[in-house]
């Protein structure tokens, strides 16, 4: 006699080593879904631990009574493979009725979503140091740990419920699979040494990942009207310190000299007595700036005018920024901010406040709004 253990997540799905002990007398647990017995006319449900010695019984639960007494008498248990992740298609399941009978969420989008994603992104990272803060081993680390487990089950939220709302799109629809496998997809030709079955160390990693964003960009870059360049692909709607970082690690890439970097990105000077003074968007507008210059450089030297980057920052439109240009207030150094080349930077003020003049992203390119006197 056989029992055969089905993965409660997917309750209809047979083990292939299951197949042979199919052949004689079939019995079944109770809680097993009730199609499950309409496509297997002859079986039967399991009353009591005695069944014929050729039969199999199919269950979920191997610690139901008649079942933990048929294996306690010997009897062989094959059980279905449970991989990682089965756990989501209940979250799958869950989002897809809330997204057809939910009042509050038929109603959103990928737009409206947006405040809870960045709510829940921050809150994850506010777990995650208080993760590193608790001492090892201790109860303040067991509820950091805990609070991780909860704080990224919300982030799945947002990206399962920002998946479901694309399956109603009209024009490109995508479901979750389709945003796994493109994640799949992307990760395995970042990483080639997996496939090739190749030991290499950290920093040849990191090299061929590099190279295979570049050649992605590039692609990418072959389907518009633009010229390809280092900075493709950045967020700029980020904050602007994770901005610059982004931007400079793409410069340090590409080979960007450090010493072209303006003042006014490498420092960032702040009156804490100036009210209308706006930190974040006043260094935000110097890093887009500079995103633009380099834009221009490269389309020097892809077009031969400039041999190298030098000799486009000083080419037409890279005259350099003169030193102290540095903007935020009246001048007062905030004592905080250090140079921005290969040494870090650091910034205050309130990343929230809005100002109707601050340069906005939307295609990789500055656009600024006009001012407006209120």
């Amino acid at each position: 006699m056989t029992v055969i253990r089905l993965n409660a997540a997917l309750p209809t799905l047979l083990p292939v080593e299951a197949l042979p002990h199919l052949g004689g007398a079939v019995y079944y647990t109770e809680e097993l879904p009730v199609r499950l017995a309409w496509n297997m006319p002859g079986a039967q449900p399991l009353f009591g631990p005695t069944v014929e010695p050729d039969a199999a019984v199919l269950t979920t639960d191997v610690d139901h009574p008649d079942v933990a007494a048929l294996l306690r008498g010997g009897h062989r248990l094959v059980a279905a493979p449970a991989p990682a992740g089965l756990a989501v298609l209940d979250t799958v399941a869950l989002i897809d009725r809330l997204r057809t009978e939910g009042p509050w969420e038929s109603r959103q989008t990928h737009a409206s979503l947006l405040r809870f994603l960045i709510e829940e992104t921050y809150e994850l990272v506010d777990a995650v140091q208080r993760l590193g803060d608790a001492a090892p081993g201790s109860a303040a680390a067991a509820a950091a740990q805990d609070g991780l487990r909860s704080e990224l089950g919300d982030l799945l939220l947002q990206v399962v419920f920002q998946t479901r709302i694309a399956q109603d799109e009209p024009d490109h629809p995508f479901d979750v699979d389709d945003v796994a496998r493109t994640l799949t997809e992307k990760v395995r030709r970042r990483t080639p040494h997996l496939g090739s079955g190749a030991t290499i160390d950290v920093a040849t990693q990191a090299a061929n990942w590099e190279r295979q964003k570049a050649a992605e960009r590039e692609h990418d870059a072959d389907r518009g009207d633009e010229a390809p360049s280092c900075l493709d692909g950045i967020v700029v709607a980020q904050p602007a310190l994770a901005l610059a970082q982004k931007v400079f690690e793409r410069l340090r890439t590409a080979g960007f000299p450090a010493e072209l970097v303006p003042d006014d990105v490498r420092s960032l000077r702040i009156d804490p007595a100036d009210e209308f003074a706006f930190p974040e968007v006043t260094y935000r507008t110097a890093v887009l700036r500079l995103m633009d210059r380099v834009r221009s450089a490269e389309q020097l030297m892809q077009s031969g005018v400039a041999e190298d980057w030098a000799a486009a920052w000083a080419g037409p439109g890279g005259a350099q920024a003169e030193p102290g240009t540095s903007q935020g207030g009246s001048g007062v150094d905030s004592g905080n901010a250090e140079s921005a080349g290969d040494d870090s930077m650091s910034e205050t003020g309130d990343p929230d406040s809005p100002d109707d003049t601050a340069a906005e992203r939307t295609d990789g390119r500055s656009k600024k709004k006009s001012s407006k006197k209120k």
